[in-house]
């Protein structure tokens, strides 16, 4: 299934009334495979290794950062559903580990749940939106932790990369993202007591970007685990249709239609809020993930001189209370 579009920006919107959340697990590789598949790219030849009560599909409004998606556990996923009262579910299915996840974490893994697909963009950047949750937080902050990764491999790339990374490439961990460290990146489930999703605590909603040759045949390995011992459930979570890829050689000069606005000359970028936004937090990141520019926009709009910026191309995210603009420019 292909969906040719022109991608030129991504708005979710994040907030509104809490709606039950829904969990279908033991989903089979055409499922799988229809989820992830977004604008732009082919999706093909989908493996799992991990028990089928691990995987499956999530829907519905809830203190997660999206609405519908796949969710991989190293437990049982119908237990991310609920009301969180239990500090610690766990369920232990005894299998083994994963190495490429052994040697992220530095320790033994067990129960590993791993997805792997190929993935063909038909233009020169492929994004994707993920979470990370786990029952492990807060308490095992600065300790040893379940591992993750977005193992990305294929043409123009060094080896294998890890694409679960904050912008600015630092690793997504309950070690790096928490109440104390980049806490803008997370969210607390316990205060206040999470109504819908049962994990103690999660990311908000993460946008990662490659650059890729567009027509060529790259490799997806999203893979979880357990450290160590068997306890404590982690999951990550993979928004539905995100897996998705734009032309950034071509400018677009203008996001209309979505609640947040962007648009870039060769001097300015320009952002618009929408009504009842009193302040959005953004940057600029270029296509190696650095973050070149930070700033806010109050009262409505904001102009940045970008004048001083290398001609190449960049991605702009904006998170505001109600909505998420991932937007991108090309500075010539």
């Amino acid at each position: 299934m292909l969906r040719n579009l022109t991608l030129s920006f991504v708005c979710i919107t994040t907030l509104g009334a809490h709606a039950q959340l829904t969990i279908t697990d033991s989903l089979n590789t055409a499922q799988i495979a229809n989820l992830l598949e977004g604008l732009n790219v082919a999706v093909s030849n989908v493996t799992t290794t991990c028990d089928a009560r691990a995987v499956g599909e999530f829907g519905g409004v809830s203190e997660i950062p999206f609405t519908q998606g796949i969710i991989l556990s190293t437990g049982a996923v119908d237990d991310a559903a609920g009301i969180n009262m239990n500090t610690g579910t766990s369920t232990a299915f005894s299998l083994v580990g994963d190495p490429d996840l052994d040697s992220l974490a530095a320790v033994p893994t067990t129960d590993a749940c791993v997805i792997e697909f190929d993935c063909v963009p038909f233009g020169d950047t492929l994004l994707f939106n993920f979470a990370f949750a786990s029952e492990e937080y807060p308490e095992f902050v600065g300790t040893f932790n379940d591992v993750f990764g977005i193992l990305l491999s294929g043409p123009g790339i060094n080896g294998e990369i890890n694409a679960a990374t904050l912008p600015g490439g630092v690793t997504v961990s309950i070690n790096n993202v928490n109440a104390g460290s980049n806490n803008s990146f997370y969210y607390d489930n316990e205060n206040p007591q999470g109504q819908n999703v049962s994990f103690d605590g999660f990311t908000t909603g993460l946008t990662a970007f490659a650059v890729v040759q567009p027509g060529s045949t790259y490799h997806f390995k999203v893979a979880i685990a357990d450290a160590l011992d068997e306890i404590f459930d982690s999951a990550v979570l993979l928004e539905a249709f995100s897996f998705r890829s734009v032309d950034m050689s071509t400018r677009i000069p203008e996001n209309t239609g979505s609640p947040l606005r962007l648009a870039a000359t060769n001097e300015l970028l320009e952002l618009w809020l929408p009504v009842g936004e009193a302040r959005v937090n953004a940057r600029i990141l270029s296509t190696t993930g650095a973050i070149v520019r930070t700033f806010q926009i109050e009262g409505g709009r904001a102009s940045l001189t970008i004048d001083d910026l290398e001609a190449g191309a960049y991605l702009v995210q904006a998170d505001g209370a109600t909505a998420r603009l991932v937007g991108r420019f090309v500075k010539p």
